[in-house]
């Protein structure tokens, strides 16, 4: 009951380029691969991704926050050991991706 009336299938040619490279025997980059699944995916997702990019380990996006009544944006700072995030507001989407460019 709770499963889309019409799942939509990627197919290879069409799924994101990887952002990220996590060490998934790391039990923190572990932690922080399901914290970012479960904030992305789901019957409720928290934000819709604008971008990603990992700098020295560190993982930073620009992203949308979901189900708001107006668009909001930030750039978040996911943490190395999977236990949360920091994030820093912005006013535009366009916004957001520089910030995360700069970084």
């Amino acid at each position: 009951m709770n499963r889309p009336i019409n799942p939509k299938k990627r197919s290879a040619a069409t799924m994101p380029t990887i952002a990220a490279q996590l060490d998934l025997t790391n039990e923190g980059h572990l932690r922080l691969h399901d914290l970012i699944r479960r904030m992305h995916t789901g019957r409720w997702p928290l934000f819709i991704s604008l971008g990603m990019r990992q700098v020295d380990g560190v993982i930073y996006e620009a992203a949308q926050w979901a189900r708001m009544k107006t668009p909001t944006f930030s750039v978040i700072t996911w943490h190395q050991d999977g236990f949360g995030m920091d994030f820093e507001d912005a006013p535009t989407a366009s916004h957001a991706r520089r910030i995360l460019n700069a970084k």
